[in-house]
């Protein structure tokens, strides 16, 4: 592990600080800048308090994990505590990684546990909603809905990976890290548009804000329809062109001796 920096690094100007903690390529989609624009504030104390970038990893998932029970409750406030608390640990999953690039604290333990984090709650987060639901109308089919939701969106998450390990190229999982230039929304199609807001509903800022505004409007039935159908969709979807974007691996000439083979 890397040396820390000199505390005079910490003490210099916010707007330097961003520099250092928030270079763009780790913040590729638009609504990084939201969290970011207040993480720094977080990032900077707990910096100098001594936490190490894994310790407020651990802390956002138990965050995020402790969210689950509040979303049981029969109290409206309290669910609605719960909902909260998944921006709160989203917000912290910004503010560990900011730590790290401000303390020379990187590590690859640390990204292993921060994807482990975002698996554990995504998948259990439409559990608890369905299990809320049932809870309030005794309604099984909702956990039916749950479980299919979980599922399909644990999988739909996954083939990423799966596709980047398969291909040996992390651009056929739509893996790399590229900071990209930010488009005007007049010149981004309507098509493009609505792909791209159906793909934020299932990553973590767009999951967690229908989860929040689900609770707040007492919408959780709808928000496990949602989850079951469009989340299988979404699934369907992302192994059709994963599989379109491998096939390219199978058409192309192979180096002689060289060749993958399913593993039994």
């Amino acid at each position: 592990m890397s040396a820390r920096p000199a505390p005079d690094v910490l003490s210099l100007p916010v707007r330097e600080l961003r520099q250092i903690a928030q270079p763009p390529e780790y913040s590729p989609s638009p609504t990084d800048n939201i969290y970011r624009s207040c993480s720094i504030y977080l990032s900077v104390p707990l910096a100098k308090a001594g936490l190490t970038p894994n310790q407020i990893t651990l802390g956002w998932i138990v965050v995020g994990l402790l969210a689950m029970p509040c979303l049981l409750s029969r109290l409206q406030l309290v669910r609605v505590a719960g909902g909260l608390a998944l921006e709160f640990s989203y917000l912290l999953d910004f503010v560990d990684g900011e730590v790290a690039r401000l303390t020379n604290r990187k590590s690859k333990v640390g990204g292993l546990l921060d994807l482990m984090g975002h698996a554990l709650i995504k998948t259990t987060l439409p559990l608890a909603v369905a299990g809320a639901q049932f809870i309030r109308t005794s309604s099984g089919y909702i956990l039916v809905a749950g479980a299919i939701g979980a599922v399909a969106i644990s999988v739909g998450d996954s083939l990423r990976f799966h596709a980047s390990c398969t291909s040996g190229r992390l651009d056929f999982g739509d893996l790399e890290r590229v900071a990209r230039p930010a488009k005007r929304l007049r010149d981004v199609s309507v098509r493009r548009l609505l792909r791209g807001l159906f793909e934020l509903s299932f990553e973590s800022p767009g999951f967690f804000a229908c989860t929040l505004l689900a609770v707040a409007l007492n919408q959780l039935e709808g928000l496990c329809l949602y989850w079951m159908i469009f989340g299988s969709v979404r699934m369907c979807l992302r192994a059709i062109e994963y599989s379109r974007r491998i096939r390219t691996l199978d058409d192309a000439p192979q180096p002689s001796g060289v060749r993958y083979q399913k593993q039994p």
